[in-house]
């Protein structure tokens, strides 16, 4: 256990009440580290006008500024928060780990980091700049001719961090190999996915495909739509619900509008987990259709709420799941396949069966208690 003026900085570039991964992860984390007895304290991007409910400090840089100075307030605010701390775990590569490993060097601090992505890929691809899947970008390093210069600067500073935390072996690998991390620094932590109690909602009356995430190129959703339309067209039956928000927001509703189907194509604003957990519960499949899917949240909520899931092959998942259950976003013709499946009867009732066996048993217990480990607790 910490003694009692053992304090931590958890720096993240978003936080409650945003939706995604790394917001739940430090929230979790956050508070099991403050019932241990950590000074705990939460810096984050992002504009909250509601109360803070936290028995932890959580210190918020607004995004209304510009680049320069929403970066260089985070950067002087993680230096004030780090001079009375004995370690600095940050959240993600370039807008929290920068920031901690330039004041943890000066300032001589433990630091740590979660990977959740690669942000040369990520940028590039979801810009519609390239259409590739991350293995293949590497392989053929396109990340020398895109960000060269962000490439180094993650070479150089990555593995410098003393523990360098992994949620699945896929991105783990790739960047031990281009980065020359030392294997051991490395930790694997999957994500959360364990057996959740599904919600009294009423299935809908005709098979729905749910997708929640961020509408940008490489997550391939007008592939879905166009995809979709096809089989609304074909079988005569059929909803699409995309959740979320992004750059591409107004393109994809021209899409619809445009299409057979556009009556049963519907898009909806961010929402909480709570709301979207409803979704979930009141569809029949859950979507991951990104040119690369590294161990997506969406997908493990689908799963622990018993609902089968449709995903790109290229992926991190922590759970393995069957050929039917996988598809090639750059093949059409087997992804219209693959969701017609889901629309037959006979097949989605086969298709929850096997969801129903699965082995999901990643608590956040357990996923607390690795991050406890790592923190040498």
């Amino acid at each position: 256990m910490p003694e009692k003026s053992s304090k931590i900085v958890l720096a993240t570039g978003i936080f409650f009440p945003d939706v995604g991964g790394p917001a739940i992860h430090v929230r979790k984390i956050a508070e099991a580290l403050h019932q241990d007895g950590w000074r705990v304290v939460v810096v984050s991007y992002g504009d909250y006008d509601g109360q803070e409910q936290f028995p932890f400090r959580v210190i918020r840089i607004s995004n209304k500024l510009n680049p320069f100075l929403r970066r260089t307030k985070y950067l002087l605010t993680i230096f004030k928060e780090a001079i009375s701390a004995r370690t600095l775990y940050a959240f993600n590569l370039a807008t929290a780990g920068l920031p901690v490993f330039i004041v943890g060097k000066m300032l001589v601090k433990k630091i740590l980091i979660r990977v959740p992505g690669d942000p040369i890929w990520e940028r590039i691809v979801e810009r519609g700049q390239r259409l590739v899947s991350f293995a293949d970008y590497y392989k053929q390093g396109l990340y020398l001719a895109d960000r060269p210069w962000l490439f180094r600067i993650i070479k150089f500073v990555l593995p410098k961090f003393d523990k360098i935390v992994f949620y699945t072996p896929f991105l783990s690998d790739i960047y031990q190999k281009f980065y020359k991390i030392p294997a051991g620094k490395i930790t694997i932590i999957p994500n959360p996915v364990f057996r959740r109690q599904p919600l009294n909602v009423e299935l809908g009356n005709e098979p729905t495909v749910l997708f929640a995430g961020r509408f940008v190129a490489y997550k391939n959703l007008e592939l879905v739509i166009m995809v979709f339309d096809r089989v609304r067209v074909k079988l005569n039956k059929g909803r699409l619900i995309l959740i979320g928000a992004g750059p591409d927001k107004e393109k994809l509703e021209k899409i619809i509008t445009s299409l057979p189907s556009a009556g049963h194509i519907e898009i909806i604003p961010k929402i909480n987990q709570d709301k979207l957990f409803e979704y979930i519960c009141s569809s029949w499949v859950g979507i991951g259709p990104a040119l690369t899917e590294f161990n997506p949240n969406f997908i493990l909520e689908c799963l622990s709420l018993g609902k089968p899931v449709l995903l790109s092959r290229e992926n991190g998942l922590s759970v393995k799941l069957p050929d039917e259950f996988l598809f090639d976003p750059q093949n059409e013709q087997e992804f219209q396949l693959k969701m017609s499946q889901f629309f037959n009867a006979e097949f989605y009732k086969r298709a929850k069966t096997v969801v129903d066996e699965m082995a999901l048993n990643q608590t956040w217990d357990k996923v607390i208690n690795s991050h406890r480990n790592i923190l040498e607790i």
